[in-house]
């Protein structure tokens, strides 16, 4: 069967979430309005003011003979002033309540939370073989910073449109958890996350990689999307070094057959954590080296009929400059004790180096990419690969 074919559609969005200000409280083009109105009458009764002054001055020598007319104009005068300091009073009141308005807006949840998420639609053309087309993943993403140091991530996906008994697809909780920043260097996430291996497993939206599917070496060798849960640490140096070392749950798989292992954290059996590490290095511009390390003491979980760990080490290079781009990964598992000979070294690697040309901001950007791979992964009865 070969495939002569594929094609991916994709979409992305994003937005942050925006709600309205209090009811009874007008907009701001309603409050600058009144202000306005309220800023003529002030100049009307200020001009009235001095009118009356100026008749007052007036009428100063008719004010002996006519006490009448003299109490009139004197307690027009008064209220005048009086109407004059009440609408002064009015406009600064409104002042204040505008500003106090934008304030509070400004700190609402609603400007701490984000939403976002992307989708695939692959379309597999085959030759002597049944066509299909697929909506492969839609996945929403809901963000929240609680302060400035404490943030919530979370994603949820739906896998092949249609989830259910006999159906192909299945709900999933790739990310949930809390992220702490402690000192603006280290910081601490925990609850259920990505694990820090390899180019795709934390950043595999499909804008981010070359190809419809991903590439067989970070989906066999390493299994992506591959989450578990746990708590990380995370340090960051300035000069672009950083370091990560987690405990988390793990694996769970009698054969050796390790994309099989992966329990996505759904009443997992948990008789055995899990270590991990990575340092990642990100010092010059466009560049990102990083290795890391996971190692389970028994990928069966407690099994009394097998006992066996396993070691998974990577390697990555990720490089691009202007339109080129160049990514070479490493990755290999080395299992030990009760285990069939054939699956106790799984390794591959792959070397992908790139193009792309911006074709502007209405059309987007086209690229070109070759890559040379080769891998061996247990099956469960046999080692498969290609060179």
């Amino acid at each position: 069967m070969k495939r002569i074919h594929s094609l991916i559609i994709t979409g992305f969005f994003g937005l942050t979430s925006l709600a309205q200000a209090e009811a009874e409280l007008p907009t701001r083009e309603e409050m600058w309005t009144i202000i306005q109105k309220q800023q003529q009458q002030i100049e009307v009764l200020q001009a009235l003011v001095e009118s009356n002054q100026q008749a007052v001055s007036k009428t100063a020598s008719q004010l002996a003979t006519t006490q009448s007319e003299s109490s009139e104009v004197e307690i027009m005068a008064k209220n005048n002033a009086k109407a004059l300091v009440s609408t002064q009073a009015q406009l600064e009141a409104t002042t204040l309540a505008v500003e106090n308005s934008g304030t509070n807006a400004s700190h609402g949840w609603w400007n701490k939370t984000s939403i976002g998420g992307y989708g695939e639609l692959h379309a597999n053309i085959y030759e002597n073989a049944d066509n299909s087309i697929d909506f492969h993943r839609f996945v929403l993403f809901v963000n929240h910073d609680f302060n400035d140091w404490i943030s919530l991530y979370s994603e949820l996906e739906i896998e092949h449109s249609l989830a259910g008994d006999g159906k192909p697809g299945e709900v999933e909780l790739e990310q949930a958890f809390i992220r702490m920043d402690l000192n603006g260097r280290f910081s601490l996430d925990t609850g259920l996350f990505l694990m820090p291996v390899g180019i795709l497993n934390e950043t595999h939206e499909p804008n981010t990689f070359y190809g419809v599917e991903r590439n067989l070496v970070e989906k066999n060798i390493i299994p992506t999307t591959w989450w578990e849960a746990g708590v990380k640490g995370t340090y960051s140096w300035e000069n672009g070094m950083t370091l990560e070392g987690g405990v988390t749950s793990g694996l769970n798989r009698a054969d050796g057959k390790i994309r099989s292992g992966r329990q996505k954290v759904a009443k997992a059996k948990f008789e055995e954590t899990a270590l991990s590490a990575r340092v990642k290095y990100t010092g010059i511009p466009g560049l990102q080296l990083a290795a890391s390390v996971f190692y389970q003491a028994d990928l069966a979980q407690g099994d009394d009929s097998v006992d066996y760990s396993g070691l998974l080490s990577t390697f990555h290079i990720d490089y691009s400059k202007g339109g080129f781009g160049l990514r070479a990964l490493y990755a290999g598992w080395n299992l030990s004790g009760d285990i069939s000979t054939q699956a106790e070294e799984q390794t591959g690697y792959y070397i992908e180096p790139s193009y792309q040309w911006s074709l502007g901001e209405h059309v987007g950007d086209l690229g070109v990419y070759a890559r040379v791979s080769s891998y061996d992964f247990y099956t469960g009865s046999k080692l498969s690969g290609n060179t």
